[in-house]
């Protein structure tokens, strides 16, 4: 259920949903729409299901984006999906550098069990109990590991020489806080982070807020938290979004 509640909510805010204040995109839109943007995204999955980011990237074609999927097939769909020379794509993972495991959905589980929702291939982690936990645990039999490179967050960005990013998107089923953690926010400063706090531990989550907290303003917005730059003006944001730590 919690699972499901995730992608609806991601489904809103595409397109009609840029005009609607209580979403994440409304936002980046407002604050970025006459700029050149960089985007970067973690965790990209097909970039496109469900995705808030889709849409502005679809209306702006000056828009830049570094999309980041370690589980073949769904970078196989991504790849599909971002074909112009603005989009660059790793097939890797973000964490420690070196090789780590990590677990995913076999796409033929669909053939066993024709009634999946259509997030059961969104669950991809470091943690194979968290696949484990959603739908009662039908997943598990067809739940594959492999031992995939993974490289550090600042490895990312410098190799892909990026500078000025607009908006960084985390989405990596509870290992968001790991990655936000390796931001070196003295060399980048995103003018919006966007990150799932719904599966962090308590810890884990005041963490990250203390994190943010000198250079950000953070509102919660579904399952997801938003970041915003002190320095990003952002008229009555406040009165459609929670303010934390207000």
């Amino acid at each position: 259920m919690i699972a499901r509640i995730k992608r609806l909510y991601r489904r809103m805010t595409s397109t009609p949903y840029l005009k609607q204040k209580d979403k994440v995109s409304y936002w980046f839109d407002q604050a970025l729409k006459g700029s050149s943007t960089q985007l970067v995204q973690i965790g990209s999955n097909d970039g496109k299901t469900g995705d808030p980011l889709f849409p502005l990237l679809q209306k702006y074609q000056s828009w830049k984006a570094l999309f980041v999927e370690p589980v073949p097939y769904l970078y196989k769909r991504l790849s599909e999906n971002y074909t112009a020379s603005r989009f660059t794509l790793e097939n890797v993972a973000i964490g420690e550098a070196g090789n780590m495991n990590f677990y995913w959905v076999d796409p033929k589980a669909k053939d066993h069990l024709p009634d999946l929702p259509y997030w059961y291939d969104q669950l991809g982690s470091f943690d194979r109990n968290h696949i484990v936990k959603h739908l009662d645990g039908v997943l598990e039999p067809y739940i594959l590991s492999a031992e995939i490179s993974c490289i550090t967050l600042d490895t990312l960005l410098d190799r892909n020489t990026i500078s000025d990013i607009g908006i960084l998107h985390i989405d990596t089923e509870g290992y968001d806080w790991a990655i936000l953690s390796q931001l070196d926010l003295s060399k980048w400063k995103p003018r919006f982070i966007l990150y799932e706090y719904h599966h962090l531990s308590d810890e884990d989550l005041k963490s990250s807020l203390d994190f943010l907290k000198s250079d950000y303003h953070v509102y919660q917005v579904g399952i997801d938290n938003l970041a915003v730059r002190k320095d990003v003006q952002l008229k009555d944001i406040s009165k459609h979004l929670t303010l934390l730590g207000s």
